[in-house]
């Protein structure tokens, strides 16, 4: 497979981030072009740093962030106080700015109106305060998590009950819920053989502080998609952020489905850099 073969291969294997049922006839692809580049020697990474995970046979895009390094941002509304919605919006935002979106990702659940419906910190300014109502749906499952980036640019998930016990004061929260894994431990209320599948998001941390965000590209339930963050990821906190609608952005691909979301996040690369 020649070098023009191999980044086609990869392209086709992001473009089914975007329509799933694509996904299957490009696994195939991929599988030999980690071949073909191990055998070349050749550094090929992931278009847009996504890289496709097989895990107990359902298959996942993950893109992994360093908070040390990279700038992962939270988003809900431009200058104008106008939603952005969506990430062709979003994209078009940050480049405005004189920079360049590098990956999104919806971050959480919101209201019908696009606002969060829980916890959201925005370069240090609570947009909405903790939510720790009971209610129906998955954001209510106990316990539900905040994932946060703080002013020591560490990323953490904590249980929505302790979050005001943290010392280091947020700059980027976002609360969901269900959490995935507590502690290196799955949610309880976990079955294995649920039928409840559904396309899921998520997000964990692992022991040495890298952030890991996955999306599954078939439904799954919610065992198995938190067994992905715990055994595969190695993440010893995860949180779950949505799903039907959940879907990644990575430059140059067009999402195949309309979306519209609250909040999001995103990695931004600065003007200067």
């Amino acid at each position: 497979m020649t070098f023009t073969a191999a980044r086609r291969a990869w392209r086709a294997v992001v473009a089914a981030v975007y329509d799933r049922r694509r996904l299957y006839p490009v696994v195939a692809a991929l599988t030999v072009l980690i071949g073909v580049t191990a055998k070349a020697g050749d550094n090929i990474l992931p278009l847009g740093g996504l890289q496709v995970v097989m895990f107990h046979g359902t298959s996942y895009s993950v893109r992994e962030v360093d908070p040390k390094k990279d700038d992962l941002q939270l988003f809900l509304k431009d200058d104008k106080g106008a939603y952005l919605h969506n990430f062709a919006t979003l994209e078009n935002y940050v480049a405005a700015k004189g920079e360049k979106l590098l990956f999104a990702a919806n971050a959480g659940m919101f209201q019908p109106d696009s606002s969060p419906v829980g916890l959201l910190v925005m370069d240090g300014n609570q947009v909405a305060p903790l939510n720790t109502e009971e209610g129906q749906g998955n954001f209510f499952m106990k316990p539900n998590g905040v994932f946060l980036i703080n002013q020591k640019h560490e990323a953490r998930i904590v249980n929505s009950a302790n979050y005001l016990d943290e010392l280091t004061p947020a700059v980027w929260a976002t609360q969901s819920g269900p959490m995935l894994v507590l502690r290196g431990e799955l949610n309880p209320d976990f079955i294995s053989d649920s039928k409840n599948v559904y396309i899921r998001s998520g997000v964990g941390v692992r022991k040495d502080g890298i952030v890991e965000f996955a999306i599954s590209q078939t439904p799954v339930n919610f065992y198995n998609f938190a067994s992905l963050f715990r055994d595969k990821l190695k993440c010893p906190h995860a949180l779950y952020l949505d799903g039907t609608i959940s879907a990644f952005y990575v430059p140059g691909m067009k999402e195949s489905m309309p979306h519209r979301f609250g909040p999001m996040i995103g990695v931004v690369l600065k003007g200067d850099k």
